[in-house]
């Protein structure tokens, strides 16, 4: 399911590079590394992809209160992957109905 998470977040913040992350964990890392660019490059892509996945502001307010652009990044990415599974979750959730 985490592949699943993976891919729509892929496609949401156009990472063209193919990659199947074996873990949940190795496709936070990887997508921190993505974030951690796009906030030195592309503050505005990154802010426009977590709003229109949903991630709480006062989540994203929070991680950006971390310092440290790495420790902001990583936890764009796990709140992102959180809030990208969440709404599987509920498709599923709702489909099964």
């Amino acid at each position: 399911m985490y592949l699943e998470t993976w891919n729509k977040l892929r496609d949401r913040f156009e990472i063209e590079e193919e990659y199947n992350p074996p873990t949940f964990g190795d496709a936070a890392d990887k997508l921190s590394q993505y974030f951690e660019h796009l906030l030195r490059n592309d503050s505005s892509k990154l802010m426009n992809g977590l709003y229109r996945i949903d991630v709480k502001e006062e989540l994203v307010k929070e991680a950006f209160a971390l310092g440290s652009i790495e420790d902001i990044a990583d936890a764009l990415a796990r709140l992102a992957l959180r809030r990208e599974w969440e709404k599987h979750k509920m498709r599923e959730k709702w489909s099964n109905l």
